[in-house]
């Protein structure tokens, strides 16, 4: 009989077992264990069936369907770590079982871990091949393959298998992710619903399923059945915030406040007694859209109805969260530390002491923010919350393998958490890999329902990638499920405005003008006056215009991108028509006069853009007149001059940044590598995340024959650009990857840069070099002789080209 067999039967199974070897006060106690907790497990009592399972085990360790229960207890309620643990322990003990094998590939696919899912999938295939679950991981492996090589036709046929396998098998989690993502996938969401109500007909208690159906009701305008079905789902998961947040997110986005409290309220008192969740949310709900004292109100009622139960002590914890956030600092420390004191070894000491972890982090000391986070993870290394703290600072820290593990560990116990996903996303593009963060934005706004933050990320991720066109239908699909979201409102027209897609954007402006706020206003201005005079309805947008000239600093920046969108769709004359109008009716706007010498740069009237810039150094206490006349000046060869205005600058704004990367670019120019090194290194210190600072300094650091640490170093400090389409980023990348030997990788970033750079000799130099590493002679050459002729004879370019070529022949 196979393991899973024995399933079936445990109490009785093991009664008999124990019995016959004689162990017969331990065999009833250990029958007892099971039984109680069979019997609390058919009851949805989950905890107590886990403790009474864990209590047989200490009686028998090795007793294989005890654990399987306690893992399949530990799926079910998605904590993924614990659960592959206990299948990882099954599977080494029972390798020739395929159940185990089959649960740990189901963990891998739900985590996304490809590797592990591919290891799987062979094992259960060595098992039983033709068995269903070795089917099902195999075609989840290879669809998997199939989407990153874009092989259509390949997904489309494993998709078709799964939706086969699936008649005999309607709820096969497996199967159902791979027909179900292809389906979302496709030009038909909708085909999905099938899918989606076959396996909520076997299993209804499934809400990732659940979500997944209410967002496609929400794309066919189904709002009412959504909502209804959102509200049965919150109920049913009362320990699930993002639920409850999806459903307020909808009223919300209508400008219905009153009856997201609501909404928030039923939700909150139908819960029991003891659970906090739910409150919470309405404690951060009206925190964020009420007011402080609101929620506070809220948390001192709450406070006082938990009495001295351990839900009292999170509220009031919640209490001094929200007073250090309105400036009573040390009041909020010594009240968590005092409540600290008081929760002893409970649960809710761990969740109290990640939030003064964070407060100390916040007031500057790391140390003892980081000795409170030890002290959670030394009794629990899974707390999500410690771990997600611990991996906010890796990040910062420029540590994002340390990161990965933590948020994976915290994922493990979390699988729907779309801000740790969002985090992940952030360290893996700190690594380098972008690939990995796009799945992971992906996988938040799916998680999410689309929620607004996480599309809007994506969103913005794909338009950096050039993937207007993908961005587009994500914000599409984003709007029809919250039609009300300012945010995705204003990116989506100003998609389809650049495109030239007049009824779209109307549309979209349309439900932006139901919003009554002056954040919206102000969203639509812009928008309507650039839809207007797309229309040639240049009268029209007299209206628009006057208003956002006439308004906040929020509308003059507004009217700044107005024109900037005109001049970017090829609309100069009607950019230069609008700014001097404009310029007439406020003459000594600076923000309009900026604007005016910009345009004209465009223009080619450099000397108009130059008398503007010198006219407001007298009058404008900020850097940019000093930036933008310096690179005036510098273009048109006038370099003492430019250095000379740079020192000034320098001494009127020395803290200013844009200023300090002038000046280090400047001192690299002159000769002081080490002077323009020092200086990027304290820019890089000062914000790590700054692309241009962290090129310049990789670039000087690689410069000349650094040491195989220095090397290291620049790769590191570069890691987070890996994936730009920036050429001089990846002109430093791929030098850098040339240096340290792969001369593979660096291949294609030199090529990308020579491409973007066509006229930069010492780019076309590297790439010849690269060429040449590689074997492509032929190409090499050709690459040495565009140096030739892009530099005097006597450069020292043109010396090492020449020379090389030479050392090539023919």
């Amino acid at each position: 009989m196979t393991i899973s067999g024995t399933l079936r039967g445990t109490a009785a199974a093991l009664a008999v077992a124990l019995i016959l070897s004689g162990c017969k006060s331990e065999g009833d106690r250990m029958v007892k264990y099971v039984s109680s907790g069979e019997s609390y497990a058919a009851q949805g009592d989950y905890p107590r069936a886990l403790i009474q399972y864990r209590n047989a085990l200490k009686i028998d360790p090795d007793h294989a369907a005890t654990r399987a229960a306690i893992g399949h207890i530990l799926l079910d309620q998605g904590a993924l770590g614990e659960a592959r643990q206990e299948f990882t322990l099954l599977a080494e003990r029972f390798p020739n079982d395929l159940e185990f094998r089959s649960k740990l590939g189901e963990i891998a696919l739900v985590r996304a871990d490809w590797p592990a899912l591919e290891r799987q999938a062979d094992a259960a295939s060595l098992i039983d091949g033709d068995a269903l679950d070795s089917r099902a991981l195999s075609i989840a492996s290879r669809y998997h393959d199939a989407t990153r090589e874009r092989a259509a036709t390949l997904q489309a046929r494993l998709a078709d298998e799964a939706t086969e396998l699936l008649v005999d098998a309607p709820a096969h989690p497996v199967l159902l992710r791979v027909a179900i993502d292809h389906r979302t996938r496709s030009d038909d969401p909708m085909s999905a619903v099938p899918l989606l109500d076959a396996a909520l007909d076997a299993d209804p208690h499934w809400p990732e399923l659940q979500i997944l159906r209410i967002r496609l009701l929400s794309d066919a305008n189904q709002t009412d059945a959504a909502e209804a079905r959102l509200f049965e789902l919150a109920r049913l998961y009362p320990d699930d915030p993002q639920i409850a947040g999806l459903l307020v997110a909808r009223h919300m986005s209508r400008g219905k406040l009153d009856e997201a409290e609501d909404v928030l309220r039923a939700l909150a008192d139908g819960a029991p007694r003891g659970q906090v969740q739910m409150r919470m949310v309405l404690v951060q709900f009206l925190n964020r859209t009420r007011g402080p004292d609101r929620a506070l109100a809220e948390l001192d009622r709450l406070v006082k109805d938990a009495g001295d139960g351990p839900a009292g002590l999170v509220y009031s914890a919640m209490d001094y969260s929200i007073r250090f956030d309105q400036g009573d600092r040390d009041t909020a420390v010594d009240g968590l530390t005092a409540l600290l004191a008081k929760a002893g070894e409970q649960p809710e000491a761990r969740r109290i002491r990640v939030m003064l972890a964070r407060m100390h982090d916040r007031l500057g000391d790391r140390a003892r923010a980081r000795a409170e986070l030890n002290a959670v993870l030394s009794v629990d290394p899974g707390d999500a919350d410690a771990l997600k703290l611990r991996a906010l600072w890796a990040i910062d820290e420029e540590a994002p393998k340390t990161a990965i593990v933590d948020l994976r560990t915290a994922l493990a116990q979390r699988p729907r958490d779309s801000e740790l996903m969002t985090l992940l996303a952030a360290a893996h593009a700190q690594e380098g890999q972008r690939g990995l963060a796009m799945e992971q934005l992906a996988a938040a706004a799916q998680t999410s329902g689309h929620a607004a933050r996480e599309t809007e990320r994506y969103a913005t991720a794909l338009m950096t990638e050039g993937r207007n066109t993908v961005a587009q239908r994500v914000l599409e699909v984003a709007f029809e499920a919250a039609p009300g979201d300012l945010g995705i409102q204003a990116m989506l027209a100003d998609i389809y405005l650049d495109k030239g897609d007049w009824a779209d954007a109307n549309r979209v402006i349309s439900h932006m003008r139901r919003i009554d706020s002056d954040a919206a206003r102000a969203a639509i201005a812009p928008l309507e006056a650039a839809l207007l005079l797309g229309q040639g309805r240049g009268a029209e947008a007299d209206g628009a215009l006057s208003t956002m000239l006439q308004g906040d600093l929020g509308r003059q920046q507004a009217f700044g991108r107005l024109i900037a969108g005109l001049v970017r769709r090829g609309d100069a004359d009607l950019a230069r028509q609008q700014l001097d109008a404009a310029l007439g009716r406020h003459p000594g706007d600076r923000a309009l006069r900026i604007l005016d010498a910009d345009l004209r740069l465009t223009e080619n009237d450099v000397s108009g853009a130059e008398a503007i810039y010198r006219d407001m150094l007298e009058t404008d206490d900020t850097d940019e007149a000093y930036t933008k006349l310096f690179a005036v000046l510098r273009s048109q060869g006038k370099l003492d001059e430019a250095d000379t205005l740079l020192a000034e600058a320098l001494a009127r704004h020395p803290a200013s940044r844009a200023l300090r990367l002038i000046e280090s670019n400047r001192l690299d120019v002159v000769g002081d590598t080490a002077g323009a090194i020092a200086l990027l290194e304290t820019l890089h210190a000062e914000d790590t995340r700054d692309p241009l600072a962290a090129n310049n300094l990789a670039a000087l650091l690689s410069a000349g024959t650094p040491t195989p640490e220095v090397l290291e170093r620049a790769a590191r400090i570069t890691a987070h650009l890996r994936g730009t389409s920036n050429p001089a980023m990846s002109d430093t990348i791929g030098w850098i990857a040339y240096l340290r030997g792969d001369v593979n990788g660096a291949l294609p970033l030199m090529q990308r840069a020579a491409r973007g750079l066509p006229r930069d000799p010492q780019v076309q130099l590297r790439l010849a070099r690269v060429l040449e590493a590689t074997g492509a002679i032929d190409e090499a050459r050709e690459a040495y002789d565009a140096v030739l002729t892009l530099t005097a004879e006597d450069h020292p370019l043109a010396q090492d080209a020449r020379a090389r070529r030479a050392a090539l022949g023919g």
